[in-house]
């Protein structure tokens, strides 16, 4: 085999590759591939993207959404705004490879016992987002509920 055919192939199989990991990340082609929203719903078939409460005040809610953000690298809190019974906080976060932006509006309403967090991750570029701003909401519910 010469060597132009030979790397034809292994431009073939490194794109093949890159095109498989894509489509294993995504989790529900229609939505992944036509939605660049995503948001925490009560109705949602899948429990880890709706709302959940934090069985703590509103204040030390806030304080630990915005050390976990801190804590996490591409994540960063934009703003903070707050209003009786609820601090909304302007969150971005970059994608690893191609550094595309996410907008993450996390609102945090104290409720009896504890504190209900509301969240919604869009993605501000593109027409679908493979599945990235479920995965914000997922990785923003795992990190709060694990820093109790």
């Amino acid at each position: 085999m010469n060597k132009i055919k030979r790397s034809r192939l292994v431009i073939l199989a490194v794109v093949a590759c890159v095109l498989m990991g894509f489509a294993s990340r995504l989790e529900n082609w229609k939505r992944d591939l036509t939605s660049n929203a995503a948001q925490l719903d009560a109705d949602s078939p899948d429990p880890t993207l709706r709302p959940f409460n934090l069985p703590i005040p509103l204040q030390e809610a806030a304080e630990r959404t915005q050390n976990w953000v801190g804590g996490m690298s591409r994540w960063s809190v934009e703003s903070i705004e707050g209003s009786e019974g609820t601090v909304i906080l302007h969150v971005t976060r970059r994608t690893r490879v191609f550094r595309f932006v996410d907008d993450i509006t996390i609102q945090l309403t104290e409720e009896a016992g504890g504190t209900r967090v509301d969240a919604e991750s869009k993605s501000r570029f593109g027409k679908g987002d493979l599945g990235q701003n479920p995965r914000n909401l997922r990785e923003l519910r795992k990190g709060l509920l694990e820093t109790e």
